[in-house]
């Protein structure tokens, strides 16, 4: 199974072989402000089943555990990954609204809920707070004890 995807100019493409291991929803500010919108919906792959077929994305150092890459020509939200083993730096978060068929994948929980935007409704999909999530937090103190 090969899915594709692209930015909003078409300038970087990807392409996907293979089930995602994860697609969840995302509601921490730093994904608030990155897509500048109530949350992100992430597809996750092995980075080994992901490669861009035109282009290549800006990367962002978003934070001392994560890389975010966008499309320098249209600032279109593409892809993120975690730089710690700790959360799995050997998997690729893409952008569900990127792929060409968006319809494809369906959410299966919520995370960081804590700061999900009040007037969104309750699906009854599974909801997990960020703050509690003990290997986020180890990930993020190894994170910051390491220097730059």
């Amino acid at each position: 199974m090969k899915r594709t995807g692209s930015c909003l100019c078409g300038a970087v493409r990807f392409e996907v072989t293979g089930p995602p291991d994860k697609v969840g929803t995302c509601h921490c500010r730093m994904c608030q402000r990155w897509t500048g919108t109530a949350f992100t919906t992430g597809v996750r792959f092995p980075r080994i089943a992901f490669r861009f077929t035109k282009g290549e994305p800006q990367v962002y150092r978003s934070s001392p555990i994560m890389e975010r890459g966008f499309c320098a020509n249209c600032g279109s939200p593409l892809i993120y990954w975690y730089v710690v083993e700790e959360k799995g730096a050997d998997r690729v978060w893409l952008s569900l609204g990127n792929f060409d068929d968006p319809s494809a994948f369906t959410p299966e929980y919520h995370y960081a809920v804590e700061t999900q935007m009040h007037w969104l409704s309750d699906d009854g999909l599974p909801r997990f707070r960020l703050d509690e999530d003990e290997n986020l937090a180890a990930a993020l103190d190894a994170a910051c004890d390491r220097p730059e």
